[in-house]
């Protein structure tokens, strides 16, 4: 899907990857929603229109994703504010807890919340609006390298990580539909983040060296890559210092006639 004239939502849109992410959008021509609960994504909007040269291209709503009336929000604002929603970007989501056994269950179940059934709901509201319409679509599902690489230090994180993987490659048969609808991810190490930073800090793991942290940008531009290439459907695209992206080769969902009769 080329990203001219289309509108795209993107979660966590205040900072990391979710402001990068709205600054290359609108740099190809697209406009954006975003939602985060930190409310200088109020500030990050006011900016990329200053900077716009075609008008108001961003605007930024208060989002507690775990919340689906908050997702829905996001949708109904993109379409009051540009007449459109064209792509998902399920971007927000909280680290792991360190130690995770040392935890209680409401914070274990803020994890899975956010970084599992948020992007699923975020995913399903997206897909039902593109249907409805009867235009294409794409969404963009945020994994991580963790899915692949289970960790002693955050298994709650990172099965719900691969829990966004393997629900990518379960939508990848939309991509089949007519018009089609794209459902992609990108699953990264630790990149140098806000969060990473934070979360370095408190650990002299080499894991999270500087020197062994993706850029900002090198993330993002694989999210970009989500949306404009079109022979991607279902797929997460992995992603490691210093190598190049590899597109998970893992087994993705064929059309049976199960679905048949439904709208999807």
């Amino acid at each position: 899907m080329q990203i001219k004239g289309k509108v795209a939502v993107i979660t966590g849109g205040a900072r990391g990857f979710g402001k990068r992410m709205a600054e290359i959008v609108i740099e190809r021509g697209g406009k954006v929603v975003l939602g985060d609960i930190l409310e200088e994504g109020s500030a990050v909007a006011d900016q990329l229109n200053r900077q716009s040269k075609a008008g108001k291209v961003a605007v930024f709503q208060h989002c507690d994703i775990s919340k689906s009336s908050d997702l829905q929000a996001l949708v109904s604002r993109a379409i009051s504010e540009f007449g459109v929603l064209d792509i998902m970007v399920n971007n927000a989501g909280i680290g792991g807890t360190l130690p995770w056994s040392e935890e209680n269950d409401a914070n274990l179940s803020k994890t899975i919340d956010i970084n599992f059934k948020a992007p699923i709901e975020g995913t399903r509201l997206a897909v039902r609006h593109f249907i409805e319409r009867g235009c294409p679509g794409c969404v963009v599902n945020m994994s991580s390298i963790l899915a692949f690489f289970p960790t002693e230090f955050s298994p709650v994180y990172g099965a719900a990580k691969s829990g966004i993987a393997n629900f990518t490659a379960c939508c990848a048969t939309l991509a089949q539909r007519n018009p089609p609808i794209h459902v992609n991810a990108v699953a990264p190490s630790f990149a140098d983040t806000v969060m990473v930073r934070k979360l370095a800090s408190k650990t002299k793991n080499n894991i999270f060296n500087k020197a062994e942290m993706l850029t900002v940008d090198e993330v993002v531009l694989q999210m970009i890559r989500c949306i404009e290439d079109e022979s991607l459907a279902g797929d997460t695209i992995r992603l490691m210092p210093r190598r190049p992206p590899l597109v998970h080769k893992g087994r993705k969902a064929m059309a049976c006639n199960i679905l048949a009769n439904s709208k999807l």
